[in-house]
């Protein structure tokens, strides 16, 4: 059974200036037409291919999944059900940006929202970004901080209880208060889930044009340091687990048995299996991490003529499944018991004793984890601990 079911759609209502994802701005109606003509030859293809997969986790991602057609989201749905099988408890995540629809005169809001639950989705994740307005205008956002909390209003209202809500660090110009002050908003509306992602700077974005010229003015690491060390103090003081390296959910309790953690990401996160659909997903079944298309018109063209041959694949060994369980695992506050993993551990034990030897893990009991330290350089600690030498062996620096 595959765990989870990952569908990427292509469509934005705008670029932001940091966006490297593969999607586009206002398409006309022909291309939306089409992509779904397409979607649904994918989705046909892989129910041959795979049979009829049982899923646990459905997750909307983009682009801007929320700014579908209530007709649209509808078909898609549909055919969904149709091909596979979804857990009666499955969680079903739309990502959303704050206000696209009364920004883009689109159908109303609450009307849409409610649509959307009847339809089965019952989770979402809220690209708020920062509750400062001359920064959202600085990263491209279409919202304002108040459209964020009229959207989770209407939310609410529509019977929408388990919103995750998405904090930017690094923005340029952005500030340890700035970010209090967003951090302290996003705790007041007692969301589900709070998630922090770090800036990226891509080039070919808007960003990555003004990094290349030196006009961008990222915050310091000492000052990146500081927000993420705010926020790991500030949520699990507010009631929020932190269970994974950047993302803070309500924990379980006697209302809630499950906690609000993101079911679909646990998948990624213990290297679990899951399909992708749409340009530019990756699927990761039987062994094999396999990318279709890697961007939409080569999705198109593809699928149009029928080629389902892969732009990547990749077959990995028993010994680099385990490698990469044991590295994702440590993203997890639970940690990692290295003996579950006796061909990674004979890999990375050399590396994974120097990393506990610098700080950047701690040891309990027969559990590994990451220290706050670890957590925040969390990149290089991967980077370190994967790092091979030139016959392909994991080695220490």
């Amino acid at each position: 059974m595959a765990q989870g079911l990952y569908i990427h759609i292509p469509f934005c209502g705008s670029k932001c200036h940091y966006c490297n994802f593969i999607s586009v701005p206002n398409p006309d109606p022909e291309i939306r037409s089409r992509f779904f003509r397409c979607l649904f030859s994918e989705i046909n293809w892989a129910q041959r291919q795979y049979g009829t997969l049982e899923f646990d986790t459905l997750y909307l991602g983009g682009g801007t999944p929320s700014l579908l057609t209530t007709g649209e989201m509808a078909g898609l749905l549909g055919k969904v059900r149709e091909y596979f099988k979804l857990r009666p408890d499955a969680e079903v995540t739309c990502e959303w940006n704050p206000g696209d629809r009364r920004l883009l005169g689109g159908e109303d809001d609450p009307a849409q929202v409610k649509t959307f639950s009847s339809l089965g989705i019952n989770r979402i994740s809220l690209g708020a970004q920062t509750f400062d307005d001359p920064l959202l205008a600085r990263l491209g956002r279409r919202h304002t901080a108040r459209d964020t909390v009229l959207t989770i209003e209407r939310m609410r209202n529509a019977g929408l209880s388990n919103i995750s809500l998405d904090l930017m660090l690094r923005i340029p110009g952005q500030t340890v208060e700035s970010f209090r002050t967003s951090l302290e908003k996003a705790v007041a509306l007692e969301v589900s889930q709070i998630s922090l992602y770090d800036l990226e700077i891509h080039a070919g974005t808007v960003f990555g044009r003004l990094d290349r010229d030196k006009k961008l003015d990222l915050p310091d690491e000492r000052v990146h340091a500081a927000m993420y060390e705010l926020a790991c103090h500030r949520l699990p003081n507010a009631g929020y687990q932190h269970y994974e390296i950047s993302n803070f959910a309500k924990p379980p309790s006697e209302r809630h048995p499950e906690g609000f953690f993101s079911r679909h990401n646990l998948v990624y996160w213990r290297n679990g299996e899951y399909l992708g659909l749409g340009p530019g997903a990756f699927s990761y079944l039987g062994g094999v991490r396999r990318q279709f298309a890697r961007d939409l018109e080569r999705y198109l063209r593809k699928c149009e003529s029928e080629d389902w041959s892969n732009d990547v694949e990749d077959v990995l060994t028993n010994e680099e499944k385990e490698i990469e369980s044991l590295a994702m695992r440590l993203r997890l506050a639970e940690g990692v018991n290295p003996a579950d993993f006796p061909l990674a551990n004979s890999r990375v034990s050399r590396n994974l004793e120097e990393l506990l030897q610098e700080g950047f893990l701690k040891r309990e009991g027969m559990k590994i984890r990451l220290t706050p330290r670890g957590q925040f350089l969390s990149e290089d600690v991967f980077g370190f601990l994967l790092r091979k030498d030139d016959a392909g062996n994991c080695q220490a620096l």
